[in-house]
């Protein structure tokens, strides 16, 4: 699944209702090892890249995917206390 397929996943998640979250526990944590796969790869490519302009655009989705990402860790944490 690309990037912005993931992140939609995550907006869905974050924005159901408690009941429905708990339903999708289990799928969204494989999500969630989606977008740290994708997080380290973007990090090599990142190492990789030369041009500047490429660099920036690779930070920008790097800095999207792991404010995604801990906003989904959070939420699981939260329904993992409160349950």
């Amino acid at each position: 699944m690309k990037a912005p397929k993931l992140l939609k996943v995550v907006n869905r998640f974050l924005s159901a209702g408690k009941e429905k979250q708990y339903e999708h526990t289990k799928c969204f944590k494989d999500i969630l090892k989606k977008l740290k796969k994708k997080e380290n790869s973007l990090k090599d490519k990142l190492k990789k890249e030369t041009n500047e302009k490429n660099r920036k655009q690779i930070k920008k989705d790097l800095a999207i995917v792991c404010a995604q990402r801990r906003k989904g860790i959070k939420a699981i944490k939260k329904l993992k206390s409160n349950g």
